[in-house]
């Protein structure tokens, strides 16, 4: 009979795509764009699995040379926290209550985001059918 429980690591390897059992390992990276779903203390870390100490050290070779982007965490943590108020306005001090960033961090990030809006439209157009859009915003 085949026991109910799942396998330790199910999962396929952030490197190399190949499926991981037991021998997977876990770590945390620095990553501006990783907002946790409900822990903030959790944010600008992304959880990494691979299939050896190998890829493990590409991965993290690789997320050291990417640049961490604090605006990028900041929209991020605004958008955590509008999704957490769908029908309501927020004020500025209810927002950075709600984030825990300061006035000028919000506008910083609310730049940041509009930019990467700007260029995105920039690249496809206003009547880009079918194209992604920027990205999840506010």
């Amino acid at each position: 009979m085949a026991s109910d429980e799942p396998e330790p690591f199910p999962d396929i390897c952030d490197f190399c795509g190949r499926r991981i059992g037991a021998r997977g390992r876990l770590a945390l990276v620095p990553d501006s764009s990783a907002i946790h779903a409900r822990d903030p203390g959790k944010d600008g870390q992304r959880l990494i699995i691979v299939c050896s100490p190998e890829h493990l050290a590409s991965l993290e070779e690789e997320y050291r040379r990417r640049p961490f982007v604090a605006e990028e965490l900041w929209a991020g943590k605004i958008s955590r926290a509008l999704q957490g108020h769908p029908e309501d306005l927020l004020t500025p001090e209810t927002l950075s209550a709600a984030t825990g960033l300061s006035q000028e961090e919000i506008d910083r990030a609310v730049i940041w985001k509009m930019e990467r809006i700007r260029r995105w439209y920039e690249q496809h157009g206003d009547d880009s059918a079918g194209d992604a859009d920027p990205g999840p915003g506010f």
